[in-house]
């Protein structure tokens, strides 16, 4: 799986998908089930038969078409933090965050990280 490098003293774009280090990205040959049903218990999710296979990877947001994949002001920034390729790659867990999707305490902390590592840019 290959990550695009990215640089933690430089503010990334809202309009850019990170791809790998959001949790509703799927791999390439990755599945997921984007039929809307809720099941009973996470197995019946994980084996049902409406899964759709990524050959090349893509976004599996739950709620609809991401922004940041359509570039559509129409849809909504589904971006979700995936920590486990945040902290692979030594980037902060709000990095990709769009401040205004947040919720307050997670506001005050982005803003924290923010005034640290991107300083005037902020």
């Amino acid at each position: 799986m290959k990550f695009k490098k990215w640089n933690v003293d430089q503010k990334p774009s809202l309009e850019e998908c990170p791809k790998h280090y959001c949790f509703c990205w799927a791999p390439p040959g990755g599945t997921a089930d984007l039929s809307g049903k809720v099941y009973d218990s996470f197995s019946d999710a994980v084996t049902s038969q409406n899964r759709v296979t990524f050959l090349h990877g893509g976004c599996t947001a739950p709620f609809g078409p991401c922004r940041r994949e359509t570039k559509s002001v129409l849809d909504s920034d589904c971006y979700e933090p995936h920590n486990w390729g945040l902290k692979k790659h030594d980037l902060p867990e709000l990095f990709f965050c769009n401040p205004e999707n947040l919720e307050n305490e997670d506001k005050d902390e982005y803003k924290k990280m923010a005034a640290i590592i991107w300083r005037e840019n902020a």
